[in-house]
């Protein structure tokens, strides 16, 4: 028996730490006091071929093409509408107050029952006359150190200014100032670093989702020519539906009551936006229901494989330089289509308001004549020249001619023919309506000049 002698100092031990956990092998099997795991529980991998089978269709092109919103264009052109017709009451009720108090007022003016419109009309035209002369006087005494042809200049310089305006009935005045903004929305136009601001916030984009647009596109102009015809038809057809308006309103004052109205101003303007707006409504629901569609299904048709076959058939028919030139003009025709799709079209112009202006007018003097600054320049009966620029408008839409915005203008002149049918109507209901408020807020002078609360009788 063999034994190995070793010595004390030589010997190894194993020494462990006390505070040290014994060591225990990995192993997948379940921890003791742990709650076992069923193996049911536990969710399967996905099988490729399975999922696969899961998948969703996808969409035609048609269908992936989001539709044009309508909806939210309805509802602000229906509350820019309201708006301007209340806002444009109060005002008109504003001046009765204020004119109906100067003539309580004054004791040479003052009357035992309401004024009458063209007492009030008399009064106006009185006092703005005379505020001319006030500035007349004072204009010359601030020149009195001058030369006097540099002081008859002047003087004659603003005679020549204001005798035209305080000529001017109040209609004129209105568009004359809806002119003036027109202007200075197209000198807007015309500075370079706002152009990208002007063609988002001025022009109307039905693909855009905005609906402000539908009503600041009334008062912009890009184009030097588009805006003075405008400017000029408005100064016209407007100043001479204002008339009509007046005499319209008198007869429902006949019918319903005098409700004097010192100013036909703030009608005008109120018909003026509710007629752009609405003229802009109808050409954005026409290319939201009707253009765009025909747009994505021209696309649709060229793009799906029938219509790739017969595009490459045509081109492959066709011999030599002609199939590349067919080939190129099949391309630059979807090119084209596809991009009128995706910008969409941009709309400007008062010319719907205008066409409502005109179209109060041909029903109100139809015996009227206009004469043109397009050929021909000759007198010719305002029904016809309404009717041949309303047929032109429907020949346009037809042929899809996209020069001017067709369904824009036949929109305004529905409009127009609306509002001089049942607008006075209207205008005196809103009236009425605010008559109280307006007297709330305004006919505290009035109560301290002795004038009676106002009531249509």
């Amino acid at each position: 028996m063999l034994w190995t002698v070793r010595p004390p100092s030589l010997t190894l031990r194993a020494w462990t730490l006390p505070c040290r956990a014994s060591q225990r092998s990995f192993s997948f099997s379940p921890h003791r006091r742990l709650p076992p795991t069923l193996a049911e529980g536990i969710p399967k991998p996905p099988v490729f071929r399975e999922e696969v089978l899961k998948a969703k269709e996808l969409p035609s092109f048609s269908d992936a093409v989001r539709n044009v919103p309508v909806r939210k264009q309805i509802w602000f052109v229906v509350a820019g509408t309201v708006g301007a017709l209340v806002v444009g009451a109060h005002l008109t009720n504003y001046e009765l107050f204020k004119w109906w108090t100067h003539i309580a007022a004054t004791p040479n003016l003052r009357k035992n029952r309401p004024p009458t419109s063209e007492e009030l009309a008399r009064v106006k035209y009185y006092v703005f006359g005379r505020r001319l002369q006030a500035g007349l006087a004072s204009l010359k005494s601030s020149i009195e150190q001058l030369p006097e042809t540099v002081k008859a200049v002047v003087t004659w310089s603003y005679v020549q200014v204001f005798q035209p305006i305080l000529n001017a009935s109040e209609g004129k005045r209105m568009c004359w100032a809806i002119g003036a903004v027109n202007l200075a929305v197209w000198a807007a136009w015309r500075v370079p670093r706002w152009n990208a601001f002007m063609i988002r916030s001025f022009t109307h984009n039905a693909l855009s989702g905005r609906s402000y647009t539908l009503l600041t596109s009334v008062f912009s102009h890009d184009n030097i020519f588009h805006l003075a015809f405008n400017c000029m038809a408005l100064a016209s057809f407007g100043a001479a539906a204002c008339q009509q308006l007046i005499i319209r309103y008198r007869k429902v004052e006949e019918q319903r009551g005098v409700l004097s109205e010192p100013s036909p101003k703030w009608h005008l303007l109120a018909l003026f936006v509710s007629a752009g707006l609405f003229s802009s409504l109808v050409s954005h629901v026409a290319y939201a229901r009707w253009q765009y569609p025909r747009l994505i299904a021209r696309l649709k048709t060229a793009s799906s494989p029938s219509g790739v076959r017969a595009g490459s058939s045509a081109a492959s028919s066709s011999a030599g330089p002609a199939s590349g030139a067919a080939a190129e003009a099949v391309e630059g025709a979807v090119a084209a289509t596809a991009n009128a799709a995706h910008q969409g079209k941009h709309s400007l112009g008062s010319s719907g308001a205008i066409y409502a202006m005109l179209a109060i007018t041909t029903l109100g003097f139809p015996d009227a004549e206009i004469t043109l600054v397009i050929p021909p320049w000759f007198p010719i009966n305002i029904q016809t020249g309404f009717a041949a620029i309303v047929a032109l408008d429907v020949v346009g839409i037809l042929r899809g001619w996209r020069l001017f915005d067709h369904y824009a203008h036949l929109g305004g002149a529905a409009f127009g023919m609306f509002w001089y049918e049942y607008g006075a109507q209207i205008w005196y209901t809103v009236r009425e309506w605010d008559l109280p408020v307006a007297f709330f807020f305004h006919g505290g002078a009035l109560k301290k000049a002795g004038g009676s609360p106002p009531a249509a009788a």
